[in-house]
């Protein structure tokens, strides 16, 4: 289980030393919640393994030197960590100097140039995405899943939803049961905070009654949400040893393992199944069915539609019209 960190506390460059106790922890309470808990859990996790490392090695690190920082990186680097994993280990340990009042070893400009050069070395490294798992692969998926099972039934409506929702992992596990609601023609989720929205404005995604009653995301919905019982909390919730459902919610890495288990029982290889392959599937599903590009940003929320071509569309446009098939081969 991933302990979050403690919450934020009060430095000094405000003056807050009239405060009394409860003040000051409902002060400190509301700077831990500008970060969303997955960003905090993601924190901990790399915090952990950096303080791990200075302590193997007789090395400081609440305050960090920036030499240690660039020692550490370029370790992670020849570790084969990606880009993305290197940036998170700094916002790591920027994040947890910031809480100290310590200054902030990431800064050093020495740090900044480990940090580019790391960039140029990794970039040439080629990106390995989730495999989007698109319809024929859910269809597969679901055929396997007993669904007499309540963890069978919490499976496939998970699947279902998540594919045709285009949810991201976090906001499936973070799902409540008041933050669904059926209407006619499907189900409308109201995604309250997201990686787009981290004030919490809050975002209506909506699901459509499937044309398949196997596949159907608003029944499988309707009937986990009947084995699960109606008490208050979210949609999502662990199953007990003996086969009963709880009201524990469950974790974004729970969503993970889920789709892996469930690709790798229906023989799809599993290795670089992830918890974006259903959002990627709907993508990727989306676009060879012909549906506009702006109605698939639409329903993922993306920003910018450059994004959705980069990362779904190109690949797609790109076999499609290779010359290779000309060859003859």
């Amino acid at each position: 289980m991933t302990t979050l960190l403690e919450p934020a506390p009060i430095h000094a460059g405000s003056d807050f030393s009239g405060l009394t106790t409860v003040d000051a922890a409902r002060v400190a309470a509301a700077i831990s919640a500008e970060r969303a808990p997955s960003t905090l859990a993601s924190y901990a996790s790399a915090w952990r393994l950096f303080t791990r490392w200075c302590a193997d090695r007789g090395l400081a690190s609440l305050p960090a030197d920036p030499a240690t920082v660039c020692a550490y990186l370029a370790e992670r680097a020849d570790l084969g960590l990606a880009n993305a994993t290197i940036t998170a280990c700094c916002a790591a340990i920027r994040y947890e100097h910031q809480r100290a009042g310590a200054p902030d070893p990431i800064a050093d400009p020495t740090v900044a140039r480990v940090r580019r050069g790391l960039r140029r070395i990794l970039g040439v490294a080629p990106r390995r995405q989730a495999r989007a798992l698109v319809t024929e692969d859910i269809r597969n998926m679901v055929d396997q899943i007993d669904r007499s099972t309540a963890a069978g039934a919490r499976d496939r409506a998970l699947l279902l939803l998540g594919f045709a929702s285009a949810l991201r992992r976090s906001e499936l596990a973070e799902l409540a049961l008041d933050d669904v609601l059926f209407v006619r023609d499907g189900v409308l989720l109201n995604i309250r905070r997201s990686k787009c929205d981290p004030d919490a404005k809050g975002q209506v995604v909506a699901v459509a009654i499937g044309a398949h009653a196997v596949t159907d995301p608003v029944a499988a919905l309707r009937y986990w949400t009947a084995v699960r019982g109606t008490t208050p909390g979210n949609v999502f919730t662990r199953i007990r040893s003996n086969g009963r459902p709880t009201i524990e919610r469950i974790s974004g890495h729970t969503v993970r393992c889920i789709i892996r288990t469930r690709a790798a029982a229906a023989g799809i290889e599993s290795e670089r199944v992830s918890g974006h392959s259903l959002r990627a599937g709907h993508a990727t599903a989306a676009a060879l069915a012909g549906v506009p590009l702006d109605r698939i940003a639409a329903q993922t929320r993306h920003k910018e539609i450059s994004t959705l071509v980069r990362h779904y569309i190109r690949p797609l446009d790109a076999m499609a019209n290779t010359s290779s098939r000309s060859l003859g081969l």
